[in-house]
């Protein structure tokens, strides 16, 4: 528990505006005005995690009371540090996403969802909540340092799927190593079915429109062409090389889904000690919505 911070207090005014809080957003001209602000309540964070730690966190879906012996805080990024269940603070922010748009887990394990991730702490949760039967999780194989016989393969950029598969796609921490993300918005639309809705995380350039490029794909030799340094994220089936990193999305990401083929388009801003969804710069974390 951090010092100076007295949790069996009442929290102050502005801590209890964050127990439950999201904004929602279809541009960044919409976001700018209340950036400033946003920033400012990240410096309360120490406090919501200390009432966090003292009262637990309610799990979205399920509803479960995860006591504050069961959390593990493993560094002061919370969007990644704060664990329950398996689960990451930007992982139950994707499943509030859902418990809104779908208002139950038993009505969110009647669609077909395809998750882009099978070794992670979210996959293992909604395997065991949702079952083979509507859950369908892969990883990207090519270039892999370790991999089970039994993953499933796919290429956001080329799924295999038939069109309108799917009533829910989730990727979480992807887009940033797509190497064509727009022809992966293209792909991920092309397998929604009508009405059917993209829900991801990635890191956003929160602050600004354009996308910060690292690298670019280059169509003749189907290699990248790095700019400055390359920059890699850890990954469970690459873990001594990582995967690189091609760009930072920004807001354009956005305007990119919709001439995907997407109706709409928006970012959550979520933040919530109830529910544990806590980040680091900014008090909450950014989720990606785009329907079809």
């Amino acid at each position: 528990m951090q010092a100076g911070i007295r949790p069996q207090l009442m929290p102050g005014e502005k801590v209890l505006a964050l127990h439950d809080l999201q904004r929602s957003y279809t541009s960044f001209e919409a976001f700018r005005p209340e950036l400033a602000d946003l920033l400012q309540q990240g410096s309360l964070l120490g406090e919501c995690v200390a009432v966090t730690q003292t009262l637990g966190l309610l799990e979205p879906l399920t509803g479960e009371h995860i006591p504050p012996e069961a959390l593990q805080i493993q560094g002061p990024n919370y969007r990644e540090s704060l664990v329950a269940n398996g689960l990451l603070s930007r992982n139950r922010a994707v499943l509030r996403v859902l418990e809104q748009a779908c208002g139950s887990l038993d009505a969110l394990a009647r669609q077909e969802v395809y998750l882009a991730e099978a070794l992670s702490g979210l996959a293992l949760w909604l395997q065991r909540r949702l079952g083979s039967g509507s859950l369908v999780c892969s990883e990207y194989l090519e270039g892999a340092e370790l991999a089970g016989s039994d993953l499933l393969h796919q290429d956001l950029c080329a799924l295999s799927f038939p069109q309108a598969r799917f009533d829910v796609v989730l990727c979480n921490e992807l887009f940033e190593h797509v190497p064509q993300l727009e022809v992966a918005f293209r792909e991920i639309a092309r397998v929604l079915r009508p009405g059917g809705r993209l829900v991801a995380t990635c890191p956003l350039a929160f602050g600004q429109r354009e996308s910060i490029v690292k690298a670019r794909h280059n169509m003749e030799t189907g290699l990248p062409e790095l700019i400055g340094e390359p920059e890699r994220h850890g990954d469970p089936i690459r873990p001594v090389g990582g995967s690189l990193v091609y760009r930072i999305p920004g807001w354009e990401v956005l305007d990119q889904l919709r001439a995907a083929g997407f109706a709409e388009a928006r970012i959550h801003h979520m933040a919530s000690w109830k529910y544990g969804v806590l980040g680091s710069d900014l008090p909450g974390v950014l989720v990606i919505e785009a329907l079809r």
